[in-house]
């Protein structure tokens, strides 16, 4: 007969479903927080792509496009050549290559002027007012330059176009100054989503709190385990849940670029979204990457501490090792660490976890630092448990027996 359910294990369990719902929302909402409600940082992480081939190819080819759709050449260079060439024949062959020459000339000017420092502030000033627009997006009062269609967020690139059109001018070519650049019709597809209704309505939820969430999540799982009346399952069970979100979010973001990326083709405002993806969203990727790990690092913790045979012979092996670790460790403090192994543990974990959400951005790299750290203090603290390791192992189990 199984063993029945107490208010700890349903407390446990229920502390348990909420934070796994969190999870996502924490990672993603953290994320937002530090990079896109943020100004400051949302310039830096996107302001470097002012000098990206892709970005400037893209808009290059749609400035010139602009502009060459409203300067007609061929027309321009054959009144231009009738006045010096009275034969029709011999003007007509003249026309194709000078005016391919001049719109070449067109292309030139422009590509001079996003390979240029003036570009650089026309990208800073643009994506100044797209981080404002997208904050109104994100709290239902879309305004600006980014705006929402229906399941599509949508750019619209008319004021990037006359930033860089006004520098063309500048530049010395002045017969840009006479055309009109649309005011519709240059808009782009970030990306698209049934959820953005979902996702406004999160953030007016969480916005106050995004900074601590993933905190509050981790506190939640502790308090879960911590309530558990069978640990090691509970972070194992914790550890394959934030695996199978981070994998889960790193394949709705692939998914959704490689939509877009279909849409938009592999030339010119493809490869500059992509670009734009790649580098927007390169703290969360990492971010997610780190969660992937760190869920990893639960399944392993977790089966490691449970009661099977296998990570009962692994274990044994481990502990072997650091018994004779324990040996060289002075008494005093083979002493004190025995004595207060347990909250050692809990308090090595809080403080970890701790570090690893309350500061910047969670990242791979942090995960990797902070689990060498913390598999090194778990280790010194089994060290010092290893000379009476097999009273202390019964004096635990009573302990969590009681508790």
């Amino acid at each position: 007969m199984g063993r029945r359910w107490g208010a700890r294990s349903i407390a446990s369990l229920l502390i348990f479903i909420i934070a796994t719902l969190l999870t996502p929302v924490a990672v993603v909402g953290h994320w937002g927080h530090r990079t896109v409600t943020d100004a400051e940082q949302y310039i830096n992480t996107v302001g470097p792509l002012a000098s990206d081939p892709a970005i400037q190819q893209a808009v290059s080819e749609q400035v010139t496009k602009v502009l060459l759709e409203k300067v007609n050449t061929e027309e321009l260079v054959g009144g231009f050549i009738g006045n010096f060439v009275q034969n029709p024949a011999i003007a007509d062959r003249l026309v194709g290559p000078i005016s391919a020459g001049v719109d070449n000339l067109i292309g030139q000017a422009v590509d001079r002027v996003l390979a240029s420092s003036a570009f650089e502030t026309v990208w800073i000033k643009t994506n100044t007012a797209a981080q404002k627009s997208l904050m109104l997006l994100l709290e239902g009062k879309p305004a600006g330059i980014i705006q929402r269609d229906g399941d599509q967020v949508v750019l619209d690139t008319t004021q990037l176009l006359k930033e860089v059109q006004a520098q063309v001018v500048a530049s010395g070519l002045s017969v840009a100054a006479n055309i009109t650049i649309p005011d519709t019709g240059n808009q782009i597809v970030l990306f698209e989503t049934p959820l953005i209704g979902q996702v406004q309505t999160i953030y007016g939820f969480t916005s106050p709190i995004l900074q601590w969430l993933p905190l509050i999540v981790f506190a939640l799982f502790a308090l879960s385990i911590a309530l558990a009346r069978r640990r090691p399952r509970v972070v194992l069970t914790m550890g394959v849940f934030l695996a199978l979100w981070a994998v889960v979010l790193l394949a709705s973001m692939s998914s959704a670029e490689t939509v877009i990326q279909g849409k938009l083709g592999t030339t010119g405002l493809g490869l500059a979204l992509s670009a734009f993806w790649t580098t927007f969203f390169a703290y969360l990727v990492n971010g997610l990457q780190a969660i992937l790990l760190l869920g990893v690092g639960a399944i392993v913790v977790g089966w490691l501490a449970g009661s099977s045979r296998p990570a009962g012979t692994v274990r044994q092996h481990l502990c072997d090792g650091l018994q004779q670790i324990g040996a060289v460790i002075p008494s005093g403090i083979n002493t004190f660490v025995r004595s207060y192994s347990l909250f050692l543990r809990w308090a090595v974990s809080l403080v970890l976890l701790f570090i690893l959400t309350a500061f910047d951005t969670i990242s791979l790299v942090r995960v990797i630092w902070l689990g060498a750290l913390g598999v090194l203090l778990f280790a010194i603290i089994e060290a010092c448990n290893a000379p009476d390791r097999e009273v202390y192992a019964e004096i635990v189990v009573v302990e969590e027996t009681v508790l």
